[in-house]
């Protein structure tokens, strides 16, 4: 059973205490930009299960019908002991592996991305990370039931939830054994001293066992984010700018072995005969400063988008692939109009008209229930009238940027 969809509300509610939290106590980690990327993203992940088509799911469930050693009951609580454990430890070896082959980097670096430290930060996930399913093979082959690797799998994820805070200070003996906010911190950090350590999921063990751990330095303030900064709040530029860099180093470089080696190597080495900038690890955050007008819109067509995009995951089985397809692709552009929204660009009019039409043809397409139905109406004509307020704010400005 996959816990994650029932937690969902928690994680809104722990957000929303974080962040009161933190206006009252003067430590606000909250941006409304990051946060709503954050967000998209997560959104983004979710609605990628609708095109693995349940694929990765029959291969599994093949592998454990076929290929196991051991017949391993879903109902013995030894087996559910053993799962978690040993499921934690092939999570090090995906994440560590995500941090140190690029192929894995590209999809793994999306959670990375943000330059605050949130539990929104947790919502950060990729839409490209079919490929450290691997890691997960060696017990399937044992004969871990399917059922079981997806429950305890869920389990992992949701605590890993909680860490990311900066909120909660050391705590003291638990961090010998367990993943804490505080080594997490650290996880999500760019300085020299911090990069590319404390990957556990559950058990910060793992971590201390195979030399990887590092604690959090009291002299030394964690930065967040990624030593390359992505300077964007696209969410679909987010999931493939290392992709495409790494697709280039690979042409670019003249050995034909440099061309396969980069797709392997640490996200830090740079393919022989390419040129790269220079990574800075202390540059300042990306905060373009839009209108209030801009930022109100932003954040009012935010809920509703996502909403939709949860009623589409619901809904999907009604609906023709197609139609799923062409659906989540609707909501992925609108993630990409609130991304040029945030960056203050005068295109995200334009392209709010565009995405606002579709939405007209998709309720013509769609063989959608009545109050589903009104409901979009409703939400097409709001957003159009306050798109007309955005042509006007980026008429009389020329941009939709504040002049501070």
């Amino acid at each position: 059973m996959n816990y994650v969809p029932y937690a969902i509300p928690f994680f809104i509610a722990a957000m929303l205490v974080e962040f009161i939290y933190g206006r009252v106590a003067g430590k606000n980690s909250y941006s409304l930009a990051d946060t709503l990327n954050s967000l998209h993203l997560g959104t983004l992940s979710r609605l990628r299960g609708l095109l693995q088509l349940g694929l990765v799911g029959l291969a599994y469930q093949q592998l454990t019908d076929n290929w196991h050693v051991f017949d391993m009951p879903a109902d013995s609580w030894a087996v559910w002991i053993f799962a978690f454990v040993a499921y934690d430890l092939a999570y090090y070896f995906s994440h560590r592996y995500g941090h140190e082959w690029r192929i894995l980097w590209a999809s793994h670096v999306v959670h990375h991305q943000s330059e605050e430290f949130n539990l929104s930060t947790a919502l950060r996930q990729t839409s490209t990370g079919w490929l450290n399913s691997i890691f997960y093979v060696p017990l399937y082959i044992l004969g871990v039931p399917i059922e079981v690797m997806i429950s305890v799998g869920s389990l992992n994820l949701i605590y890993q939830f909680w860490v990311h805070t900066v909120h909660i200070p050391q705590l003291g003996v638990f961090e010998w054994i367990f993943v804490s906010p505080s080594n997490h911190r650290v996880h999500h950090a760019k300085n020299p001293n911090y990069i590319d350590r404390n990957y556990g999921g559950v058990f910060i063990l793992w971590d201390r066992l195979f030399g990887t751990y590092q604690s959090e330095l009291a002299d030394e303030p964690c930065r967040y984010g990624i030593t390359d900064q992505l300077r964007s709040w696209n969410p679909l530029w987010a999931n493939v700018h290392v992709w495409l860099d790494t697709w280039q180093q690979s042409c670019q470089t003249p050995s034909w072995r440099d061309k396969f080696r980069v797709w392997f190597k640490s996200p830090a080495w740079n393919a022989p005969g390419v040129n790269h900038p220079p990574s800075n690890w202390q540059a300042t955050k990306f905060q373009p400063q839009i209108s209030r007008y801009a930022q109100i819109l932003v954040f009012v067509q935010f809920w509703p988008q996502i909403a939709g995009a949860f009623l589409l995951l619901s809904y999907s089985a009604q609906l023709s692939q197609i139609q799923v397809l062409v659906s989540a692709g609707w909501f992925a552009f609108g993630f990409y109009c609130q991304g040029l929204l945030l960056e203050g660009r005068a295109s995200a009019a334009l392209a709010e008209w565009l995405r606002l039409a579709f939405a007209v043809l998709l309720l013509y397409w769609l063989t959608l229930p009545e109050a589903v139905t009104i409901g979009l109406w409703g939400y097409i004509l709001i957003s159009s009238a306050l798109n007309v307020g955005l042509v006007k704010t980026a008429q009389s400005d020329g941009h939709l940027q504040s002049p501070g």
